[in-house]
């Protein structure tokens, strides 16, 4: 409506005009060249507007002449364009799809047809990766390097092809320059992190989990925890060149971040002892098995003693031990082994029998048929026991929840799959890749004792199956 109206006022002034000029003719004279040309000012006005209009139309022809080659040249460079981009698109969807010959053909053509090295330079790479071309991909992402807007990609494509070809020397240069190059990027704090752990680089993978926490790409949680594991590494590998002082610092601060950590626990009492500070080691057991049984923590407590330290004194200051947590399975048998070495067949009867209420395990039974035999030399009691550690619960033994493997100690990598904290405390589940073995029990029989003088012993009658 509004351009309606518009357009009726242009006419309307237009219509004005023509008729003002009607009203009012003039008289025009135009002598040039000897000649005289006379006519009306409305006519001159007309013709005038005319040869305007005509050079406008003139001019613009002259420029499109003028432009056509241009055009031409550019319409050209558009439709190549426009090829090199539907052959990039077809390549990453072929990609995508798996389809490795596929990827490499678009790629060539789009690279003939586009001029532009970043997207071509990075199908070009996946292509070859699909492909299994390693040396070509390798060679597209070092190209990438040699441009500052494709470094940061070319760095990790070669990372990746590393970690491909297990080489984590080199996946560890890459991930460095990458974090140089950019700090902000989450992942490249996380890849140094994991590679420097796998290479047992304790010191530079606490640095690498700080940076790692405090861009976000571990949690803070985790990255406590982790700190745990690697301090305890790190004393331990203190330890190993001799510099005590520092080995027990590092553990120390272990303990400190989370207390119920008993490997970090273990190495602190254990240099403690080292040390010769056995009180305050013993306090720290004493405190760790207050807040968590376990039996590691009661076999460091059980060796505290010196070399000399007779059986009974051993079993007493168990004693102590068991009583900050006389509900545990793990101290009863402990305190019960301790026993049975110091020949106190009752209390150690009486322990073991709690033991097997609170928590029955293999152990628990081979000690019952450790003590028939050495107290009654009786081989039937014992082997009913050990048939009965057939069918038990095995013991808590440190196993990779990865991969399964069991561990004689806690280690922060796992020697079967190198994961990081991957060990855990508990009941192993069957070995990986192996049957059980049948066991004989009358092999897991001690040797009975030699009867009295003038005692006659009955025969043992064979076990039934």
């Amino acid at each position: 409506m509004k351009r309606l109206l518009l357009y009726a006022l242009k006419l309307a002034i237009l219509i004005a005009v023509a008729v003002w000029l009607a009203d009012r003719p003039g008289h025009v004279a135009i002598q040039w060249q000897g000649r005289v040309i006379e006519t009306s000012v409305a006519v001159l006005m007309a013709a005038a507007a005319a040869l305007m209009l005509l050079a406008a139309y003139l001019y613009r022809f002259w420029r499109s002449l003028r432009r056509a080659p241009g055009r031409f040249v550019e319409g050209r460079r558009f439709a190549r364009r426009e090829k090199g981009y539907r052959a990039l698109t077809r390549g990453m969807v072929a990609v995508a799809a798996g389809d490795a010959e596929a990827a490499r053909r678009f790629a060539r053509k789009a690279d003939v047809l586009l001029d532009e090295p970043p997207l071509t330079l990075l199908l070009s790479a996946q292509a070859a990766q699909l492909a299994g071309d390693d040396t070509a991909a390798s060679r597209y992402f070092e190209a990438m390097l040699r441009r500052p807007d494709m470094e940061f990609l070319g760095l990790r494509g070669l990372l990746n092809q590393s970690l491909r070809h297990k080489d984590s020397l080199q996946a560890l240069e890459m991930a460095q320059r990458a974090r140089s190059l950019r700090p902000d990027a989450a992942w490249t704090h996380r890849a140094c992190f994991d590679l420097e752990v796998a290479q047992h680089r304790w010191a530079d993978a606490q640095l690498s989990l700080a940076h790692s926490v405090r861009v976000k790409a571990i949690s803070a949680e985790d990255g406590r925890r982790y700190k745990t594991r690697i301090l305890v590494e790190r004393s331990r590998e203190a330890e190993s060149t001799g510099n005590l002082s520092q080995a027990l610092d590092f553990a120390h601060k272990a303990v400190g971040l989370e207390p119920d950590f008993v490997p970090a626990a273990l190495q602190e009492s254990h240099l403690l002892q080292q040390t010769g500070r056995d009180s305050q080691a013993a306090r720290l057991l004493e405190k760790s098995w207050g807040r968590a049984p376990h039996a590691e923590i009661a076999r460091a407590y059980a060796a505290l003693g010196p070399a000399d330290e007779g059986t009974l004194l051993k079993v007493k200051r168990l004693e102590k031990l068991v009583r900050l947590r006389p509900d545990s399975a793990t101290g009863l048998v402990t305190l019960a082994e301790a026993e049975l070495s110091a020949q106190l067949w009752g209390s150690a009867r009486t322990h073991l029998l709690k033991a097997e209420q609170v928590g029955p395990s293999q152990r628990v039974y081979r000690l019952l048929a450790d003590l028939e035999t050495a107290e009654r030399n009786d081989p039937i009691a014992a082997r009913s026991w050990l048939a009965k550690a057939q069918t038990a619960a095995p013991d808590e033994a440190w196993e990779c929840e990865a991969c399964g493997t069991r561990a004689a100690r806690w280690s922060a990598l796992c020697d079967h799959c190198h994961g990081f904290d991957t060990l855990a405390w508990r009941i192993p589940g069957p070995a990986r890749g192996l049957a059980p073995a049948p066991v004989e029990i009358d092999a897991l029989l001690p040797a009975p004792l030699p009867p009295a003088a003038g005692t006659a012993v009955a025969p043992v009658p064979a076990a039934t199956a």
